[in-house]
């Protein structure tokens, strides 16, 4: 009824798959929610919250009524919109299940533990790179066993041998900006020296997200109070009235007075960012303690000074947060390819190495509709997190360039002929990089200048302490390899 991939969880599997853990007072995102056999059961133990995504627009109605719709599209969600969640625990799609495993792994905050069902041969068979990473992952971050043919009896039923993988993102997930703010203190006042903004703007987004949430309770009372007044003239009449929340492309009207209060405050920092010309400050990691701070710390006040306070650590604490964006970059290019570090299979022990001046990125592209190479919605932030790292290393400013995902997109909308935007397989330049994107979704980077890229190795050096590091520059390569030939010819 549902297409090909649609397999409702039965209770006893799912029993299996949280024999070992507890839900209870815990944050859930289930990213294929279908009928929600999974929501269900979190909610039956106790979960705090089970937020959802749901891509069929008629399985989305069915469960509008039992959670919050986070997204419809789960490949579409980015990590900023999660960090609050505890557990992500899916049986998605066979046909996208790698797809599906590694982006909920690559979105998930720090201290998450992934729980996914997936075809017991994905495990045994690591015939491709991304099923390769998968096991990499297993090994290194939970376990993986089998459930036999757990479906055969099932409401849908397949003969299929089902595995679960449990992964355990590492790290404490403690929050930036959590006990910053003195949450007594609701003293409307400018604190001084920002000079980036007129403090009317502010005062303005402030009173606005204020009197919008003190409007709420008085809205939805009327919007109860007209809904009965309709049902008791026809039951065939399509206006409802309520608050909703739009998707990609579905609206749902189960949203309560909470929900109405963060997902504005969200949006009200977001425009604040805008205002305070912050794009070079604000990275995929400051959105993600954003939406955790707003999720966790909802009894803070949204005031004007503590508006000022965040903007004054944001900026201050700048130059640390480069620093992980660097190490963060320098690992996940490492992680994907031993061909991307310089100690090749070595490269997790290894204190000796550097990513390679050229290097490979998975699931960045994607197939526009004339055939070009568009870069997928859900990496646009991890390329300009990087961009942002060089600009802070070298000194250039960041407002001078376009976020890449903007740059190929205005690079194929400036062109009318197909022949002219960006093709597979070819190189192109941008900012710091040549590139070259691929239809199976690599896409391969260059370092332009040398320099940059031995800055780069030599800051990730530097922040973690490593004493041996190569410097890479063509001095010392030369000296080397001069050094190498004398001792052979010895």
């Amino acid at each position: 009824m549902f297409g090909i991939d649609f397999y409702p969880t039965p209770e006893t599997v799912i029993e299996k798959m949280l024999a070992n853990v507890i839900v209870s007072n815990k944050v859930v995102l289930e990213p294929s929610a279908g009928t929600g056999n999974i929501v269900d059961y979190c909610q039956k133990y106790g979960a705090k919250e089970v937020i959802a995504c749901e891509i069929d627009s008629n399985l989305s109605k069915m469960l509008s009524g039992k959670c919050h719709i986070i997204c419809s599209d789960f490949l579409e969600l980015t990590s900023e919109y999660v960090s609050h969640v505890d557990f992500i625990i899916m049986n998605p799609p066979f046909s996208y299940q790698e797809k599906h495993i590694l982006h909920a792994w690559d979105i998930a905050p720090a201290g998450c533990q992934i729980i996914s069902l997936c075809n017991n041969s994905m495990l045994d068979n690591r015939y491709s790179r991304t099923r390769t990473q998968i096991s990499d992952l297993v090994d290194m971050n939970g376990s993986s066993e089998s459930f036999g043919k757990c479906f055969d009896t099932s409401e849908r039923q397949t003969n299929v041998e089902i595995g679960c993988i449990l992964l355990h993102k590492p790290g404490t997930g403690e929050n930036e900006f959590e006990g910053y703010f003195d949450i007594n203190d609701y003293e409307q006042q400018e604190i001084n020296g920002s000079g980036v903004v007129r403090y009317d703007f502010v005062q303005d987004i402030v009173s606005r997200y204020v009197e919008s949430v003190s409007m709420f309770d008085e809205v939805d009372a009327t919007n109860t109070r007209m809904s009965h007044a309709i049902s008791g003239v026809t039951d065939h009449f399509s206006i409802k009235f309520g608050a909703t929340y739009t998707t990609s492309n579905n609206q749902f009207s189960s949203i309560d007075r909470s929900i109405f209060k963060k997902e504005l405050q969200k949006a009200a920092w977001r425009k604040l960012f805008s205002l305070f010309n912050m794009d070079k400050y604000v990275t995929r990691g400051v959105m993600t303690d954003i939406n955790k701070f707003v999720e966790q710390q909802t009894h803070v006040p949204f005031t004007v000074k503590n508006v000022y306070l965040m903007v004054q650590m944001i900026v201050g604490t700048h130059g640390s947060r480069m620093d992980k964006v660097v190490v963060e970059a320098f690992e996940k290019i490492c992680s994907f390819s031993k061909e991307n570090s310089g100690a090749g299979e070595g490269w997790r022990t290894n204190t000796d190495f550097s990513i390679n001046k050229r290097f490979i990125l998975p699931w960045m592209t994607e197939t526009g509709w004339s055939g070009e190479l568009k870069l997928r919605y859900s990496k646009d932030q991890e390329m300009d997190d990087i961009y942002k790292a060089l600009c802070f290393l070298t000194g250039k400013n960041y407002d001078d360039i376009k976020p890449f995902y903007w740059w190929v997109n205005d690079f194929n909308n400036s062109v009318k002929s197909s022949i002219n935007k960006l093709q597979f397989g070819q190189w192109y330049e941008y900012g710091f990089f040549r590139f070259k994107g691929f239809k199976k979704g690599t896409m391969h980077f260059e370092f332009i200048d040398e320099d940059v890229w031995i800055k780069f190795n030599q800051k990730v050096a530097e922040i973690n302490g490593w004493k041996n590091v190569l410097t890479h520059s063509k001095k010392a390569r030369q000296t080397k390899k001069q050094e190498q030939q004398e001792m052979s010819f010895v």
